[in-house]
């Protein structure tokens, strides 16, 4: 017997975001979210997302008796306003191995969305792009990153068997850092390009200097930056807040590259994070009272940094400033002896960035993501 129950209360929030880490918990890909994180995000006092900007429901899923699966439903105010659409986004998905599970999951979902006045739905999808977000449907033998999720392989044909169809795909590359810059001609050639355009990179003397600076400039241009891409909406200020926040916390002055132009204003930036995927799994996913100290040492001791965010305000485009973010940073991860940068999430079609790996950087294919779409009755 299949029951599917709506979550109201603080206890069964917890069983929604702990039942996640028990479903994983023998499997040594998987990398848990922040726990309170997890709990905030759908809590309305504590929410940086919902009220105004947007709605969620979160359901829970038993078989016979027991907590076998779990999803929440969000409507995206802005993005349906943003696109004229009446679509509601699938989110924090998870079952068991049962097909009658997986549909009581997504049909949960689905039957919410359309009594919201919803005519489809897609996903997996946070509530903004910042947030973790497609389905892994290869790559499964790889150590998801902090900012991605894993799942299952038999996640994905469950939802196709369910009626679920591609929408759009995300790849994830693992790029080897070189010991020397790959191509002396193409960094003379970035030299030549900033002089050019009349652009620099900051210097600061520490990263707080750096974010308190530029960040509210940061985030108009990676809202300008974009706009045009798949499910994105604005940063709203309380979204922006509470990356301030991450920001200072996780960001290292040697892994962020700000270019700006002669009135220093930012026209460019490239952003990445020490990788703390595997001090995440020895905290479980909680910070306290003990779990930050094998994440902090991630933060400062990194072999691999996470590429987080990369803008470039749309008159720089297609003028060589990304392989300028590219170069400045390189230059620093040889420095710092890191040995990995992982891409996270690129869009299948953003052949700008791709052929920048692929030209200069040993580069190897480690796992797509997959957005679905469905259309309700």
């Amino acid at each position: 017997m299949i029951t599917v129950v709506p979550v109201t209360t603080k206890k069964q929030l917890k069983q929604f975001v702990d039942f996640q880490p028990k479903l994983y918990k023998s499997n040594k890909y998987y990398v848990p979210p922040i726990r309170s994180d997890e709990l905030s995000v759908f809590t309305p006092k504590k929410s940086a997302h919902l009220g105004e900007d947007a709605k969620a429901q979160c359901f829970l899923v038993y078989k016979d008796g027991k907590l076998s699966g779990r999803v929440a439903g969000i409507i995206q105010y802005n993005y349906n306003k943003k696109y004229n659409e009446k679509k509601a986004r699938i989110s924090r998905l998870d079952f068991i191995n049962n097909y009658d599970v997986a549909k009581a999951t997504l049909d949960a979902v689905e039957n919410w969305a359309q009594s919201e006045g919803m005519d489809s739905i897609h996903g997996p999808l946070g509530f903004n792009d910042l947030e973790r977000e497609g389905l892994l449907v290869d790559g499964f033998d790889k150590l998801s990153t902090f900012e991605t999720q894993y799942s299952y392989p038999y996640y994905y044909p469950m939802m196709e068997r369910c009626g679920y169809k591609k929408d759009v795909d995300w790849l994830e590359y693992q790029v080897k850092v070189p010991t020397a810059i790959p191509d002396v001609r193409a960094s003379k050639l970035a030299d030549l390009i900033a002089r050019r355009l009349n652009i620099h990179e900051v210097q600061p003397k520490s990263t707080a200097e750096l974010v308190d600076k530029y960040h509210q400039q940061i985030f108009d241009l990676l809202d300008e930056a974009y706009n045009d891409l798949y499910a994105t909406v604005p940063l709203t200020d309380k979204v922006r807040k509470g990356l301030l926040m991450q920001f200072k916390l996780m960001i290292d002055k040697d892994f962020i590259s700000v270019i700006v132009d002669k009135d220093d204003n930012v026209v460019a930036v490239g952003i990445a994070f020490p990788a703390i995927a595997k001090g995440m799994q020895k905290a479980h996913g909680r910070l306290l009272p003990v779990g930050f100290v094998p994440v902090l040492h991630n933060i400062h001791h990194p072999d691999v940094v996470d590429l987080g965010l990369i803008g470039v305000k749309k008159e720089y485009r297609d003028k060589g400033v990304t392989a300028l973010i590219f170069r400045n940073m390189t230059e620093r991860l040889i420095k710092r002896k890191v040995k990995i940068l992982e891409t996270n999430c690129q869009l299948e079609d953003n052949f700008q960035i791709q052929s920048i790996f692929n030209k200069d950087y040993e580069t190897t294919l480690v796992r797509r993501r997959r957005s679905y779409v469905k259309k309700l009755k």
